[in-house]
């Protein structure tokens, strides 16, 4: 029903009446001279006629209405998008009102009305929203354009200028245009590279949400809409040819790699830079790599378990003899047969295996050099010396290749690198302790280790070499993203992890502030004693030392956790029973807080946290399991430590030819 303000005139409620009913010969009549109506009258709802013949979709009125002079298109443009009628919207784009602007940056100018649809929007906004595909091939046609949004914070005039006047506005004309650019029909139509501006947008948009919480929700859904898009890409993939162009296709249209005629998966390098999860777990990525993973080794996934584990066993063994081959002649049968990912894989993981036997064995040292200060290196500590050699050069040729953006967005790199600096720091004191001895600095060499000074070389060296093997066999966590099994498990415990940090974030205020209440209340009783007549002696006591200080309060609250304080730690040889009653009540509070009220937070949010993470393990574990096998996939780290610290023919041309470039 259409509703017709009382104040306009007959003729024209008759005129309003018949585009509603879609009387093309009654629109016509009222349209005629001598006394023809305003074409853009509108109802008592600001609808004009020609809204409302777009609305019933009645082509031939439009057409009619088109054609009369002094017609303003306005909005009708916008509910013609929106009904998704291409007769009519084309009609609308080509009439002479309308200018490519209009369609686009321009159309805040042509009308100020904005009926249901938001002022902020323009029509090819609309139509790319809508994905409107043949309409929006039309505006494009014509001109129409959408500009990209500046970043939040821009301080550029226009901007500093649009938010002053309107900040609400502002947002909104940024989140309406990114639903825009976000569009898969303006993806499709626009982008010479659709995978990677989609990668791209949905990067932004992530780091939108993060910027403009009040609006996280509308970004985050948008920057999923365009993680969906290349997925539905690969899903039209009916060949490995197809398949290939598009996880091979770089900005240099090379495929291939040529130096090793092997892909080169930029398309999918780029997915991990992104973070596109979805796509690189997508089945087809994983069948491709799967099978560029154990290439060299035909039918590996038929074989049984107990083959399997015999060829990497033997692999393992023959490593330093296959190692050498490689170093004599690196592209022979034995050197390109190094180089197949899994047998790299396989090379590093034996190796790494025999450096925690190594460490293993370093742990016990020889009876009569217990008590020696600054020890000479065992024959297994110095094979430990070369390990860590081989493992910082890994690292550091990993940093140049990857450069330290993407390095440091590893957590795994972060591991390796506090793990080779302690490794590299006890080395270093190990040789100060060594020289200092030998200079006749620390004196006397051998002497009981309870007599050793507390800031001796040799006593810190150990204490880092001990903290270092707990983070090298903690590495080995990293090799199960291999494991379909295992896998799996690590990410779930890895993201759970982010759970226990935000809790200790928390506790640790608690702790705080609580310590520093004990150490007010206690810390005045710290050097009194209480002396008594007890059998005919004079027997003095002090007081209870856990909660004296700042540092054995916080050191006996963290413990409480685990086990219960009794009493006696707040009784007082003074009789305070003031002073005992405050610090039970202090304690009592600490126990509801800390154990009662947090433990049990900490257990809630973890059990919903694995939940969550539990229907996305598969994917978050191939995803984590595509980086490990890439980098294996990349030419280098083909020698494992300490073999990679030797100087081969190859590494010396490959020198001498940078060196003339």
């Amino acid at each position: 029903m259409y509703y017709i303000c009382s104040r306009l005139r007959s003729k024209e409620r008759v005129f309003l009446e018949a585009v509603g009913r879609g009387d093309k010969a009654a629109v016509v009549r009222c349209l005629q001279p001598p006394d023809p109506v305003d074409v853009n009258v509108t109802t008592a709802l600001g609808r004009s006629a020609l809204t409302t013949a777009v609305t019933m979709e009645n082509v031939e009125i439009v057409e009619i209405l088109l054609k009369q002079d002094g017609i303003r298109i306005g909005n009708a443009l916008l509910h013609a998008i929106r009904e998704g009628v291409y007769r009519i919207v084309e009609m609308m784009v080509n009439h002479p009102s309308i200018t490519p602007d209009m369609l686009g940056a321009g159309w805040s100018r042509v009308t100020s009305d904005c009926d249901d649809v938001s002022s902020c929007v323009t029509p090819v906004m609309l139509c790319a929203q809508l994905n409107q595909f043949e309409i929006l091939q039309l505006l494009l046609s014509q001109g129409a354009t959408i500009a990209n949004p500046h970043k939040p914070g821009c301080r550029c005039t226009g901007c500093k200028g649009s938010n002053k006047d309107d900040s609400l506005r502002h947002s909104i004309l940024r989140i309406e245009t990114y639903r825009a650019l976000a569009s898969p029909s303006w993806i499709s139509l626009t982008s010479s590279d659709p995978v990677l501006t989609a990668f791209k947008l949905s990067w932004d948009l992530r780091h939108l949400a993060t910027n403009e919480r009040e609006f996280q929700e509308s970004y985050l859904s948008l920057a999923e809409q365009c993680r969906k898009y290349p997925v539905e890409l690969l899903d039209q993939c009916r060949s490995s040819v197809e398949l290939n162009t598009i996880l091979n296709q770089d900005k240099e249209d090379d495929a291939i790699d040529d130096d090793h005629q092997k892909p080169s998966l930029y398309r999918l390098k780029l997915a991990l830079k992104y973070e596109q999860k979805q796509f690189v777990a997508h089945p087809h990525c994983q069948q491709l790599l799967t099978s560029m993973w154990h290439e060299g080794l035909p039918g590996w996934r038929r074989r049984s378990v107990f083959a399997r584990l015999l060829m990497v066993t033997s692999l393992m063994t023959l490593m330093p003899i296959v190692a050498v081959c490689y170093v004599i002649s690196p592209h022979s049968r034995m050197g390109r047969f190094m180089r197949y990912p899994f047998i790299k894989f396989v090379s590093q993981a034996g190796s790494f295996a025999v450096f925690l036997i190594l460490l293993t064995m370093a742990s016990p040292r020889e009876e009569n050099m217990t008590n020696r200060r600054g020890p000479p290196p065992s024959t297994v500590e110095v094979l430990i010396v070369f390990y860590v050699a081989g493992l910082v050069w890994s690292e550091c040729k990993q940093l140049w290749n990857q450069g330290l953006h993407l390095f440091i967005r590893d957590y795994w790199n972060w591991l390796d690198f506090i793990m080779n600096s302690l490794y590299l720091a006890t080395i270093s004191l190990r040789v100060v302790a060594y020289v200092r001895v030998t200079a006749g600095t620390d004196f006397p060499m051998e002497t009981e280790r309870k007599n050793w000074p507390s800031d001796d070389p040799t006593l810190i060296s150990e204490g880092l070499f001990a903290v270092a093997n707990v983070f090298s066999f903690f590495r080995v966590i990293y090799l199960f993203q291999t494991n379909p099994h295992l896998g799996p498990l690590q990410i779930t415990l890895g993201s759970m992890l982010l759970d226990v940090g935000k809790f200790l974030s928390v506790f640790f205020l608690i702790m705080a502030s609580f310590a520093v209440g004990f150490s007010q209340l206690y810390g005045f009783y710290r050097d009194t004693e209480v002396c008594e007549d007890e059998g005919g002696r004079r027997v003095c006591r002090g007081n209870p030392t856990e909660f004296l200080t700042f540092d054995a309060a916080v050191m006996t609250l963290f413990w409480s956790l685990f086990k219960l304080i009794g009493q006696e730690t707040l009784d007082m040889e003074e009789k305070n029973a003031f002073l005992v009653s405050t610090g039970s009540l202090l304690l009592s509070a600490y126990q509801i807080a800390a154990v009662v009220i947090l433990l049990n937070q900490l257990i809630a949010t973890m059990a919903d946290s694995f939940q969550d993470i539990d229907t996305h393990a598969d994917m978050e574990w191939k995803y984590a399991r595509t980086k490990l096998w890439l980098s294996y996939f990349d030419n280098g780290t083909t020698l494992p430590p300490p073999y990679n610290v030797i100087v081969t023919p190859k590494s010396i041309y490959y020198f001498l030819k940078v060196r003339h470039l």
